[in-house]
């Protein structure tokens, strides 16, 4: 099946840097999206928005979920929370553009010891549920490689999740998107914000 990613663009074209992002918003309510958001997904008559349902679903679909096992469950599912969490307290900071110099080092402070609590219960790999492959694997690495953009020193004390880092690099069914136009790294926020990944 051939899979169509279409990417909404945010330029520095005004102010605040979204000279482009109204032509999303005079369509988002024309596309029969109950709950019209960025990203969304459509797959036949199953239209999905939220990145988190997005990633389930797609987890789901291809067979990269925990199984039966409750426990695997439970540990997968906790991560995801967690790792929802790193990028909430993460945008928050890259998007407060008065007070980020000030914030930064207890944000950073903060985050290495979660990532250190977090690298701990994943163990030692390469992945959550050490050999499976899971959606939550997908989600860390989107999540701490965009973290790790502003501060690889603090990110590369928890050598568990560096693990699971280079694993994901290293799937071959990932090599040719990691090789083609359509894989990009930054930035990762606006143009507006206070870090865009392009520094």
């Amino acid at each position: 099946k051939q899979w169509y990613q279409r990417r909404v663009p945010i330029t520095a074209g005004d102010r605040m840097g979204m000279a482009d992002f109204g032509k999303w918003q005079a369509e988002k309510f024309t596309l029969g999206l109950d709950l019209p958001n960025l990203p969304y997904l459509i797959d036949g008559d199953i239209k999905v928005t939220q990145s988190v349902a997005v990633i389930r679903y797609l987890g789901r679909k291809f067979g990269l979920v925990p199984g039966d096992d409750e426990k695997d469950i439970v540990k997968c599912e906790m991560i995801e929370q967690e790792a929802v969490d790193l990028r909430s307290a993460f945008q928050e900071l890259c998007f407060d553009k008065e007070g980020f110099e000030e914030k930064k080092p207890a944000y950073l402070d903060s985050m290495e010891k979660k990532l250190e609590i977090l690298d701990k219960y994943i163990g030692d790999g390469p992945f959550v549920l050490g050999e499976k492959l899971t959606y939550v694997d997908f989600m860390l690495y989107e999540f701490v490689s965009q973290i790790r953009k502003m501060a690889p020193e603090r990110v590369d004390t928890a050598v568990n999740i560096g693990r699971l880092l280079n694993a994901i690099e290293a799937l071959p069914q990932l090599q040719d998107h990691f090789n083609s136009e359509l894989y990009k790294t930054k930035p990762i926020h606006p143009p507006f914000a206070a870090f865009t990944g392009l520094e």
